[in-house]
Order: structure tokens, then sequence, then C-alpha cells
């Protein structure tokens, strides 16, 4: 899993909603200190809380699987 792509999508994702990291922190019930090392890559990211987020950011399901499963 690339996981650096994915956060770069979250991230970019999030700005072009103009959501901040409190409100992704809030939505998800954690501080926003939280979120941030999550976003940023200080914590490992699990498959529950990357799929909580991406609904949050009304990301395509389909996209995230082909970040997530790699091609041979």
């Amino acid at each position: 899993m690339n996981t650096a792509k994915i956060l770069e999508k979250i991230k970019n994702r999030r700005q072009q909603l103009n959501y901040s990291q409190e409100y992704m922190a809030t939505t998800l019930q954690m501080n926003q200190g939280n979120y941030n090392k999550i976003e940023n890559g200080k914590v490992e990211l699990t498959a529950t809380m990357l799929f909580r987020i991406w609904i949050i950011l009304e990301l395509n399901a389909e996209e995230l699987l082909k970040e997530v499963i790699p091609r041979n």
C-alpha cells in the first residue's frame, strides 16, 4: 500500500472541501492532534480509519482500492 500517496490524497481532498483538521477530528471522534498525526503519517493508518476518512471526504472507493491493491 502506498501510504504516502493515500495521505496526500486525503489532505488534498480535505483542503479542497475546506474541511479543517479540527472538523475531521471531531467527525472521527478524536482530538485534532491525533488526526494531524494520521494525516502526516506519524501513526499507522488502519483500514477502518482509512475507510472512515474516505467516506467523510466523499472519495470514490474504487479509487481507494487502486491505491491499496497494487496492480501487477
